[in-house]
């Protein structure tokens, strides 16, 4: 097929071993020990991508669906989660960590592609959680990362504009207990969560580091998108859950410009995607209509897969197909799109296969028969008049439990053309830019073009900057179209 490679699409094959590794990605494989004995499986309209790794999601929420919240948006997160400078609290989600609904979740997201999530709760046999436990690692090497909701011991709703006396902070002893750190920082607008940033990024605490996943960093302006760049810390972008709470989403053109890894990540099901398809179709439409195309489709799909697996220290192993890789592979049926565009436009009934580490989990019925997907722990299914075969390898659970479980809260999939049950919008909106793109406004931020200093790009007021458009270095081109921000002699 067509193998979606660093370098760009190429027609070719790809090779595993009986290890579960990729022994070659080339145009040809044939010189390859074993080549002649192996299995071979052609798809001739079709592209392999890595398998996806969702960088962020609350995975223990994802049985409960979206929260209607109507036009209500939020200045900072402690405002919709306990009712801080007295908005209106969101009702309380309920967590839920038993086998089958964790099964469940991962069901969801393995039909999407998913073979890695970075969440809180999960079972061994579908996806890998790269966060809950060792043995969900599943065939790779290292340690689980530190997923931490409140790296500020903020839980009773604490907002500071200035210093660090939040109620609990984060050491870096164990920030960094396991290695890698995926804090949740700086998601609001307003200088609350832009202090977090401040705070954290301090040399008296040092949480911002080369093995930091910054969850958010929607509070962020370009001397903050500055000093996280210079410590080589990642940013994992979940622009849906971003847009329904807060209307404005993370300053991802400002993060490209400075060269940070960009990674994307679902949040939970209450007001992010109920996928990664969904939260691709996401990122795409905001690219298309509010980010000028700053990022190219090839882009899009690296943010759930290499610059993913390299935000919490797996990039050697999982994200990238070449030789020596675990074989995570998605294969998507690509006839009305080609190469990463195929993956970018995919729906549910495109994945066509899904390996982790080789193994077959997920996929067209034909195909996972041909990979080996077969047996007692393989059962069929209709996914949008597609029969599919999935693959359960958990202890007494059967693929009918894993479906009856996921049908009590939200579907377990969306075909082409369907949006899914109350899903939270991708278009920006507060109170002064209710209306999106229009004539007069070609970014949908609510400053007129003709006043606007960045208008092909996203680039509201927010209270962070004075509810001014912000332009660090006072040049009149704004942050989020200033290659330069810092330097108000070039732009």
């Amino acid at each position: 097929a067509t193998l979606l490679v660093p370098s760009g699409p190429l027609a070719g094959e790809v090779m595993i071993d009986g290890k579960g590794k990729i022994a070659c990605a080339s145009a040809s494989c044939s010189g390859t020990s074993g080549y002649t004995a192996a299995t071979h499986i052609a798809c001739t309209n079709a592209v392999i991508s890595p398998g996806f790794v969702n960088a962020h999601d609350h995975t223990a929420y994802d049985l409960d669906p979206p929260v209607d919240h109507g036009d209500i948006r939020y200045q900072h997160r402690n405002e919709w989660r306990t009712g801080a400078d007295g908005a209106m609290a969101l009702p309380s989600q309920r967590a839920v960590y038993d086998t089958l609904s964790m099964g469940a979740v991962e069901l969801r997201f393995l039909v999407s592609g998913v073979t890695s999530i970075v969440g809180v709760g999960g079972t061994p046999g579908l996806a890998r959680d790269l966060a809950d436990a060792q043995s969900e690692l599943e065939g790779l090497s290292g340690n689980i990362v530190n997923f931490d909701t409140f790296p500020l011991g903020d839980q009773n709703g604490t907002i500071l504009t200035s210093g660090c006396a939040y109620p609990k902070v984060d050491t870096t002893a164990s920030a960094f207990m396991d290695g890698w750190f995926a804090p949740h920082f700086g998601e609001g607008i307003n200088p609350g969560a832009e202090n977090e940033i401040v705070c954290a990024d301090s040399t008296a605490l040092g949480l911002v580091t080369s093995k930091t996943a910054i969850i958010h960093a929607v509070g962020t302006n370009a001397k903050d998108v500055a000093q996280i760049a210079a410590a080589g810390a990642s940013v994992v972008w979940s622009p849906r859950s971003n847009i329904s709470l807060y209307g404005n989403t993370a300053p991802v053109t400002e993060l490209k410009y400075a060269g940070v890894n960009i990674a994307l990540g679902t949040d939970w099901l209450p007001s992010g995607s109920m996928n990664e398809l969904r939260e691709l179709a996401c990122a795409s439409e905001m690219n298309a209509h509010y980010f000028a195309k700053t990022f190219s489709d090839q882009e899009l799909v690296e943010m759930a897969t290499a610059n993913a697996a390299k935000s919490v220290g797996f990039g050697t192993q999982i994200g990238t197909i070449a030789p020596g890789m675990v074989a995570d592979l998605v294969v998507f049926a690509a006839t009305a799109n080609k190469d990463f565009s195929a993956v970018v436009q995919a729906s549910n009934e495109d994945v066509a296969l899904v390996l982790r580490g080789g193994t077959p989990l997920y996929g067209d019925t034909l195909l996972m028969q041909a990979a080996g997907g077969t047996g007692s722990k393989c059962a069929t299914l209709d996914v949008c008049n597609v029969q599919k075969t999935a693959c359960i390898d958990i202890q007494n659970v059967k693929l009918s439990d894993l479906q009856g479980a996921i049908a009590k809260s939200y579907p377990l999939f969306s075909c082409r053309g369907q949006t899914p049950p109350n899903e939270p919008s991708c278009t920006p909106y507060r109170d002064t830019y209710p209306n999106g793109t229009s004539a007069t406004d070609g970014d949908g931020d609510g400053v007129p073009d003709g006043s606007d200093d960045c208008r092909a790009i996203f680039n509201p007021p927010r209270s962070m900057d004075g509810d001014k458009q912000s332009d660090v270095d006072g040049d009149g081109f704004g942050d989020a179209c200033d290659a330069k921000p810092l330097d108000p002699g070039a732009h």
